[in-house]
């Protein structure tokens, strides 16, 4: 049976398909129900999932079985999931059911199976966006060729009907949730994106809010009744008020008729209110567009065609705007509605060919860009800094390479990497892709391991990370870090922490030397806890565990209490206690505080303990007190020269632990 690869345009509003047909040329393909395009909205009814027009209208009948606006949530990290029937979907569960629509009425129309897709997106959309929708593909049957920007894909249509043209053109992408705007050349056969900006959560459904709220304060006002507090209420407004706000690009005056618990509202709204109602809307994508220009070096004048993408355009105000910025009549030789499917049907065509070493049907190449720049977390001047590694408007697929990292311990196996998407010099405010964990270093003295790490974007702008022992030649496994630890917690110093105290009780730490190490102990203690996501375990040699990590200050004071000199130091024990207690967490730092008046009964033991911890990415700070220590052997144990600790007298232990906490709460 014949396979045919097809552009989808998923869209917040309206989705629409598209396949390249015997002559070369995108063709829009109708749904079973004969609409060339498809609303976006599903209704869930008995054991039934139906999408498009009939879901549409039963919002207002059934508002609690019905979901609309799933792409403005695909992606994000905002909890939101649809419930019916005591089970919950998740945006990209969602995703694949409109899709899946999609495909179906496709092979109804082509007669044979559809598989294989290109699917767009929003040019601003970032990687964890991206990899939702390359999922809900995936969960729809598809196999999913390439993500393409739909601003690209809109020029990809356009460029069709003027191939052998030089042609500098603006793509102003307005759908019913995003906005993208996109500054592509097309010279001969090639269509090359040179910058884009956006907004994933501006478009046409910001415009109808305007007006429902608009609606809504007129009907309160009227009848002191609020008509969103009704589900039900607030469908029937809100298709009432998109119905005016599409009036209004062909009238200058529609009324609005809205009844709630019996009470009427006749609304008259002119097209120069709805215009002052959202005059913020529209100048929130003129600056987008002028920061476009600005990031390519464009001047406005240079622009040979304004081409428009998205319903949404059809506004008058938008098309207003953008005659004033450009001193030019946008271009209307291309269906807002239809040239993003039509593009991606085009690039489909190329893709499934290629893939079958077939010769391409359509010879237009497009060449597209990073929408956000890629960087790592790195520490600047004590605060936490985006370090950008492949800039913004890049053209993809790109990568780079660093070779300037190396381990910063002794036995160092892992290492940790942040990635963010965004321009803003503080990472908190970009979007995190992830704490990434390398592993698999082989065992080496600080610094000794020198490491490459490639970042990349590829052509579907999904960022891959890929990092090298550049002693081997050999890639290291890397998995997303387990734990739950944020960028927040980074910035405030609020990583998890772990401390393993571990305490000489032996016969010579008998009267005020014992007295002194619990009271530096209990203030250790009492400063570190002051820090969120720390715990301490206390750890006795001789006498074993006197309590498991815990942030519980009675039960430290507890086992505090409880250390007793007795015996002799054996101190291998104790860390063997402590490496026990204290297991290697992705994103947990483990400290291990060896506290000593004299010699370990077990040298050999105790270094072999010493070097395991180091081997697990452990941190190790010696305090030695008193004359008996041998502190040659004892730095040798420390992590670093600087977390080895003297102490002449035991009357000094304490001030040493409180400036050991202060330095440990960053």
């Amino acid at each position: 049976m014949t396979t045919r690869a097809v552009g989808i345009d998923l869209g917040t509003t309206f989705s629409a398909i598209a396949y390249v047909n015997q002559h070369g040329v995108p063709e829009l393909l109708p749904n079973a129900e004969g609409d060339r395009i498809t609303p976006s909205v599903i209704l869930f009814e008995g054991d039934d999932v139906i999408i498009g027009n009939y879901a549409k209208q039963a919002a207002v009948v059934y508002p609690e079985q019905v979901v609309e606006f799933v792409k403005r949530h695909i992606g994000h990290d905002d909890g939101f999931s649809f419930e019916y029937r005591g089970r919950s979907y998740d945006p990209e569960t969602l995703s694949s059911f409109i899709l899946g629509k999609l495909k179906h009425d496709a092979e109804l129309r082509l007669g044979n199976r559809v598989d294989q897709a290109v699917i767009t997106v929003p040019a601003y959309f970032n990687d964890i966006q991206r990899r939702a929708t390359l999922r809900a593909g995936e969960m729809a049957g598809l196999q999913v060729l390439k993500l393409i920007n739909e601003p690209t894909a809109a020029a990809f249509a356009y460029g069709l009907n003027h191939v052998g043209e030089n042609k500098r053109v603006l793509v102003y992408d307005l759908g019913g949730g995003t906005f993208d705007v996109t500054l592509v050349d097309i010279e001969g056969n090639e269509i090359n994106v040179t910058a884009t900006s956006g907004d994933h959560l501006l478009g046409g459904k910001d415009w109808d809010d305007r007006l429902i709220e608009f609606a809504a304060n007129a009907f309160k006002e009227k009848h002191g009744l609020d008509p969103l507090e009704d589900l039900a209420s607030y469908h029937d407004l809100r298709q009432k008020c998109v119905s005016a706000k599409i009036s209004l690009t062909r009238r200058p005056k529609v009324n609005i008729f809205h009844d709630y618990q019996n009470k009427v509202l006749r609304l008259a709204v002119t097209r120069e209110q709805f215009n002052e109602l959202t005059a913020d809307l529209v100048d929130r994508t003129r600056a987008l567009t002028r920061e476009v220009l600005t990031d390519s070096q464009t001047d406005p004048a240079t622009v040979d065609t304004v081409l428009l993408a998205g319903g949404s355009t059809r506004m008058p105000m938008v098309r207003d705007m953008l005659k004033e910025f450009f001193t030019q009549e946008p271009a209307t030789d291309i269906n807002p509605d239809e040239a993003v499917a039509l593009g991606a049907a085009l690039q489909a065509a190329i893709e499934s060919a290629a893939l079958a070493g077939e010769a391409s049907p359509v010879d237009i190449r497009t060449h597209d860009v990073t929408s956000h720049s890629l960087g790592m977390v790195v520490y600047r001047e004590s605060n936490l800094a985006n370090s950008k590694i492949i800039p913004k408007n890049t053209r993809i697929p790109a990568e780079k390479t660093r070779d300037n990292y190396s381990t910063t311990h002794d036995g160092q196996t892992t290492m940790d990497l942040w990635l963010v998407q965004g321009e803003n010099k503080d990472p908190l405010l970009c979007t995190v892709l992830g704490h990434f964990e390398f592993y698999g270093i082989p065992a080496r003295m600080a610094a000794e391991s020198r490491l490459s790490v490639t970042y990349r974007y590829n052509a579907n702008g999904i960022v891959e990370v890929e990092a090298m022992d550049l002693s081997t030649g050999q890639i290291l496994p890397h998995r997303l870090a387990g734990g739950n630890v944020t960028l927040e917690d980074l910035a405030l110093n609020r990583a998890p922490m772990q401390v393993a105290l571990i305490m000489d009780c032996s016969g010579s730490m008998y009267g005020p030397n014992i007295e002194a190490a619990k009271r530096a102990a209990l203030s250790f203690a009492e400063r570190t806890l002051s820090v969120p996501n720390r715990q301490i375990a206390v750890v006795a040699f001789p006498g074993g565990v006197k309590t498991t990590p815990t942030a519980d200050m009675g039960r430290l004071e507890r086992a505090i209490d409880e250390l007793t000199p007795i015996g002799s130091t054996p101190l291998s024990d104790g860390l063997h206690d402590g490496r026990d207690l204290l297991r290697p967490r992705a994103g947990v730092q483990r400290v291990f505080v060896v506290m000593t008046d004299g010699h370990p009964d077990d040298p050999d033991g105790t270094m072999s303990e010493i070097h395991r911890l180091r081997t697990s990415g452990a941190r190790i700070i010696t305090i030695g007190v008193g004359p008996q220590v041998d502190q040659e052997f004892l730095s040798s144990l420390a992590s670093r020269p600087a977390d080895y600790h003297f102490c002449g007298e035991s009357l000094d232990l304490e001030g040493t632990f409180i400036n050991l906490a202060t330095e440990l709460a960053g």
